[in-house]
Parts: C-alpha cells; structure tokens; sequence
C-alpha cells in the first residue's frame, strides 16, 4: 500500500477537506506546526492511505494543486511511502 502525506499551512480547513473528500472516502488529518522559511505556522498534515497507486497518485496532484491554489501558498510538501498494513 501507499501512504501520502500533504503539509500545509491551517487555513481553509473545510475546502481542503471537501476537496479530499471527492477522490477518497477515508483520510487522517492532523494539526501540526511547521516551519517555512525559518517562520512558524500553523500547519495540517493530511494522510491518505491507498491501494490504487496509479490512480490514487494522478487525485493525489489534483488536490496537492487545489491545496496549493486555496492556501495561495509558494509550494507544499507531498510526501509518499510504500508500507505494510494490518487491519485488525
């Protein structure tokens, strides 16, 4: 499986939400600080655990754009590791 992390600055919480939302029914986010450019801010961390790797990766640029366009940010972070997973 894949594991997408997206580190962004706390702002339009809800759209980056509803945007998430519309490419994958379960996501994780955490509220984080972050630094950029040596400045502090309110961070949000979005994880999103998926099988469809093909698929799931061209969503992923999709809403890393969004993000990106709603936050009016320079660039955000995307992260992606393949990991082993256990439901119990």
């Amino acid at each position: 499986m894949k594991l997408y992390r997206i580190y962004t600055e706390n702002k339009n919480r809800e759209k980056i939400e509803e945007e998430v939302s519309k490419y994958f029914e379960g996501f994780t986010v955490y509220e984080a600080i972050g630094y950029w450019k040596m400045i502090k801010e309110k961070s949000l961390v979005i994880e999103i655990l998926t099988k469809n790797v093909v698929e799931s990766g061209l969503e992923i640029n999709v809403i890393c754009r969004a993000i990106k366009s709603f936050n009016e940010q320079e660039s955000i972070l995307l992260t992606l590791q393949n990991i082993e997973v256990v439901f119990i």
